[in-house]
């Protein structure tokens, strides 16, 4: 009978205990939801499991760049540099996500020997070696690195093993940001539902802006303002929050050096991501942009109908990447807004009409009222629509008894039927008519008069509408 050799027994001892590890480790993945949870796993488990003090987890952010999606005994320095890497930097994480070929390093001479930038980091946080793996979960890509405390053989059953442990880690990461996209997503529906019920019933563009600040406010949105075309040529600023600067109501140009004169001229979006960006493209607004400590500006069109009724401008505390979701967001909250400035427009019309229609009615009743001689207005049924004292006292009838009635039924007999007939002639032939009025009045039955009746049309939009109607004494 040969021997048992002792390395051997060790080595499979070891593998059916990583096993056991690696199994225990998936089982409480699987059951993880939230990033908090996996980070937390992770932590607990998933570095002992692989013998490191520090692990990254890097998804594509677009093609070319990876984003620090999660990292567990980091340090605040490496965290901070590398929460963005475009494919082509000095980093391990970096070259497996552009070559899709694992990385590894065994001590800090093969580090330096690779990667001699990154030795000075590695000696202030005692890294002696490093480990990077290319990673493809669904649809998704990305690289995690690995920082050892001690140098590391990484013969071919370690690799293997370490590759495994990293996926389980890596599909758990990518599950919970999924999970976390689909629950931002979820309530910022929710908000724009809400947002959307709420401009629904606002009158005013300031309650327009005040709504869309608050749907905003769930994207870290600091600041909004709305302009609005005043013109053809000119923007106002109808509502602000979270800006210092000019009231509402104050005009600008629509050729000005502006972003919301901007996008209401090309119908385009504006997305700057940075202070260095905003001052470069508009350095007038420097000054107002640090006052706010604004650091990125989306400013997009409110369009309705197919024009742009104004722009809405979204502010950010400090440099920001203002990702696509947000962008349509953005976009989504001001086709609302559009709308609610569009109906805030017309209500404001409808009430300015409105208003202009009351003075000139209360006008026109006024001269009616004040004119020295018998005045009245006839619908083309040939009913009094109107007629003033002097009127009721000429034809000898109770004043304010006219309205609705003929001038027959108003004054029955010979008087109401030729004054009839001058009403219907002109109706007729829409030229002003002149002529005597002979017979008796309802004051004084018996008593034959002679008055003067001239009769006109009364034009609305080019159009008979009406027949002005003067009475008074004849010679």
């Amino acid at each position: 009978m040969r021997p048992v050799d002792p390395a051997r027994v060790d080595a499979a001892r070891l593998r059916l205990e990583r096993l056991e590890r690696l199994q225990r480790l998936t089982e409480a993945l699987s059951a993880a939801a939230t990033r908090e949870e996996v980070a937390r796993i992770i932590f607990d488990r998933g570095l002992s499991l692989v013998d490191a003090m520090g692990i990254a987890v890097f998804w594509e952010k677009r093609p070319g760049e990876i984003e620090l999606a999660q990292g567990i005994g980091l340090s605040e320095e490496f965290a901070s540099g590398y929460r963005r890497v475009f494919a082509d930097e000095p980093l391990p994480s970096a070259e497996a996500y552009r070559t899709g070929e694992p990385v590894w390093l065994a001590s800090l001479d093969e580090i330096a020997a690779r990667f001699p930038t990154l030795v000075p980091l590695a000696k202030r946080e005692g890294i002696a070696a490093w480990a990077a793996l290319p990673l493809g979960v669904g649809a998704s890509k990305g690289s995690v690195g690995l920082q050892y405390g001690e140098p590391r053989a990484f013969d071919e059953e370690e690799r293997a093993f370490v590759f495994a442990a990293v996926r389980q880690c890596a599909q758990a990461v990518d599950r919970a940001r999924l999970f976390d996209v689909q629950k931002r997503l979820a309530e910022r529906l929710q908000h724009l539902h809400l947002t959307a019920a709420t401009l629904s019933a606002v009158a005013t563009p300031r309650d327009v802006a005040a709504a869309a600040f608050r749907a905003l406010g769930v994207i870290g949105a600091s600041a909004a303002e709305i302009h609005a075309l005043a013109g053809p040529d000119e923007l106002a600023l109808v509502a602000r929050h979270g800006r210092p600067g000019v009231a509402p109501g104050a005009q600008i140009p629509l050729d000005a050096l502006e972003p919301s004169a901007e996008v209401v001229r090309t119908g385009r979006a504006l997305w700057l991501e940075s202070a260095d960006e905003i001052d470069a493209r508009f350095p007038q607004l420097e000054s107002l942009r640090a006052r706010g400590g604004e650091g990125a500006w989306a400013v997009v069109p409110l369009l309705a109908s197919g024009r742009a009724l104004g722009a809405l401008t979204v502010a950010f505390a400090g440099d920001r990447r203002i990702e696509a979701d947000e962008r349509t967001f953005v976009r989504l909250v001001a086709q609302p807004c559009a709308a609610a400035l569009e109906r805030a427009r017309l209500f404001e019309e409808a009430a300015r009409s409105r208003s202009e229609a009351e003075s000139a009615a209360a006008v026109l009743a006024a001269l009616v009222a004040a004119a020295p001689f018998g005045l009245a207005l006839l619908d083309r049924e040939t009913r009094f629509v109107r007629a003033n004292e002097a009127f009721a006292r000429v034809a000898g009838v109770v004043p304010g008894s006219q309205e609705g009635r003929t001038p027959i039924e108003v004054l029955p007999g010979v008087a109401g039927e030729q004054i009839a007939a001058i009403v219907r002639a002109v109706l007729d032939g829409g030229r002003a008519e002149e002529r005597s009025v002979i017979g008796e009045m309802p004051s004084a039955p018996g008593v034959t008069r002679r008055l003067a009746a001239s009769a006109f049309p009364a034009r609305v939009d080019g159009k008979v509408a009406g027949v002005g109607l003067l009475l008074r004494e004849g010679d």
